[in-house]
């Protein structure tokens, strides 16, 4: 499964303002677009298209940072000890409401500004002749919000459980990244048991009952996220190449975690929301 050459432009801001206090963005950038100018000319037929797909996986790591910040301060003990002017006029509930309404937006800007960044850079240094579809990056981008609220409230829920911040923040990464690497290990185990480890890793979703039985697990629908750098020759051919994998292009593809995605969503908000409800009582 593929759950998840650049990171959101506004952490690499960050990042150099915060942790490279002696040296300038402009550094940075020119870092990028030596490595840019160095994947093109290593690759003659790289393309923008490319340049989007390790753009979207290389953010998980941004994603994850992320993560972090929102979850600690979405933990009950974060919120407690809050200014005096916002606990008198506040309910904990609201103060949480409206830090979602910010980190969240705010977070999803981040990526697309991103994403068009990248975009605008990969035309203008890689090979641009093969156009993306609009309709199937629409496509994409919708699964992709659907995927981003099942994540909002699964932060809301894992920030509810524990009290402090730091026990939330393990919880959080502990599902975000155990459920993947566990999967992962055991459809490995699975298939050397059976004898088909040499199956094309696109295909053992397909001969793995594991893989098969994770992909009702929500978080799978974040591999969507290849359907906003379709291509016009993907369309032609019916073939999805992500990442050096091949996926037969289908709108129906991640439809189990889909649907799994919409039920969940909403009762682990609500069930989040009890359990702060209950604690500030």
């Amino acid at each position: 499964m593929l759950y998840i050459s650049l990171f959101y432009v506004f952490h690499w801001y960050i990042v150099c303002t915060k942790v490279l206090k002696k040296h300038s963005c402009s550094h940075v950038v020119r870092v990028l677009s030596f490595i840019g100018v160095f994947i093109e000319r290593s690759s003659g037929h790289f393309s923008y298209a490319e340049a989007l797909d390790l753009y979207m996986i290389s953010s998980i790591v941004g994603t994850l940072l992320f993560i972090g910040i929102v979850v600690s301060s979405l933990a009950f003990d974060g919120n407690k000890d809050s200014s005096i002017f916002l606990r008198t006029r506040f309910s904990m509930k609201q103060i949480l409401l409206t830090k979602l309404l910010v980190y969240v937006p705010l977070s999803e800007i981040l990526f697309f500004m991103g994403f068009l960044l990248t975009f605008i850079v990969g035309q203008l240094i890689f090979d641009s002749s093969d156009h993306l579809n609009l309709n199937w990056f629409l496509w994409g981008m919708l699964l992709y919000l659907i995927s981003s609220l099942f994540y909002v409230a699964l932060m809301l829920f894992t920030s509810s459980v524990f009290r402090g911040p730091v026990a939330s923040v393990l919880l959080t990464l502990a599902v975000f990244i155990g459920v993947p690497i566990i999967g992962t290990t055991l459809i490995t185990v699975e298939l050397l048991m059976r004898g088909l480890i040499q199956t094309p890793l696109a295909q053992w979703e397909t001969v793995s009952y594991v893989a098969r039985t994770l992909l009702w697990w929500p978080a799978a629908l974040s591999d969507t996220q290849a359907f906003l750098s379709v291509t016009e020759s993907e369309i032609r051919s019916g073939t999805l190449d992500y990442f050096g994998n091949s996926f037969e292009l289908d709108a129906h593809f991640r439809l189990k975690p889909l649907v799994t995605a919409i039920v969940s969503t909403p009762f682990l908000a609500l069930l989040a929301w009890r359990r702060y409800s209950r604690r500030e009582v």
